[in-house]
């Protein structure tokens, strides 16, 4: 019994989708700590020769720094503290962290032998929200982010000169971890802002005029945003409702996503290194979170 022409036609049509469906892509990558502890909240120097993070390996939280491929460790914190989420300076030669000491959440930056600790800032109560603390690209302002709430967090930018903050970003909902533009001129952070607080979307902020740009919108969580040197692109952190968060680039207009990771672990926190063809990110392997690279373009 001949097959009826319209299942061949859909035999055939099938045929032809599967086979011009592109292989799913494969980026090299390696890890560059190996700890029982978890190694997170990584980035590159300017120069991208360093690499500092956090890690509770010794049973709090330390900043540490190792060179770029994982050797040369040092620790450049030690108080009773915690000390979390460090970023570089431009210039390269000094780290922004933040602490809770003495009942107040702080912002300190310290030289990256381990020296000059100084503090910049003290918010005069405790915070358990995370400042997300970044230097802007001329090393005068920080950019950070306030728990006013347990539902509503604002974005802050603190002028070091005058030490004094004001409001970049303020509603009712979930603001926060800004990354600056390279050219000092734009903001990007992830919000709730559009969403009723459920769904976490990217957004990119004029900070001559305020506003603001939705980018990728999506029934996804999107978070984690980072610019590339020349800000060109942008990686950032996808997941479902239940499932493992994972890497995505895309232009710096939203369109042109890309998912970079395929792993049953969950990814996160990426960050560009200067060249444009690498990402360090924070992943889950084993029962910990490791510092990873991710080589884009061979």
């Amino acid at each position: 019994m001949p097959w009826p022409k319209p299942l061949i036609l859909f035999l055939f049509c099938s045929t032809l989708f599967w086979e011009q469906l592109p292989a799913q892509p494969t980026f090299p990558e390696r890890l560059l700590t190996n700890h029982p502890g978890n190694d997170r909240y990584a980035s590159y120097s300017p120069d991208g020769r360093w690499i500092v993070f956090e890690s509770d390996r010794n049973g709090k939280w330390d900043i540490f720094l190792i060179d770029e491929n994982g050797g040369q460790l040092s620790q450049l914190t030690g108080h009773t503290a915690d000390s979390r989420r460090p970023s570089w300076h431009p210039h390269g030669q000094k780290v922004l962290f933040e602490s809770t000491r003495d009942g107040a959440t702080r912002l300190f930056e310290i030289h990256a032998d381990g020296s000059g600790l100084k503090e910049l800032m003290c918010l005069n109560k405790e915070t358990d929200g995370g400042l997300f603390a970044r230097y802007s690209p001329d090393g005068s302002q920080i950019a950070y982010t306030l728990k006013e709430s347990e539902t509503n967090f604002d974005l802050y930018l603190y002028t070091i000169k005058d030490s004094r903050s004001t409001v970049l970003f303020s509603d009712e909902y979930r603001n926060v971890y800004p990354q600056w533009h390279p050219s000092g001129r734009k903001i990007l952070f992830f919000s709730r802002h559009e969403t009723n607080n459920e769904d976490d979307e990217l957004y990119r902020m004029n900070l001559k005029n305020g506003k603001l740009k939705r980018l990728a919108p999506s029934p996804l969580h999107n978070f984690c945003p980072a610019w590339s040197a020349d800000g060109r692109r942008i990686a950032y952190v996808t997941s479902m409702e239940e499932t493992r968060p994972e890497i995505y680039i895309m232009k710096k207009n939203g369109k042109g996503q890309q998912r970079i990771t395929f792993n049953e672990d969950g990814d996160t926190l990426p960050h560009w290194h200067p060249d444009g063809n690498r990402l360090l990110i924070t992943a889950y392997r084993g029962d910990n979170f490791e510092i990873c690279e991710i080589r884009l373009f061979r």
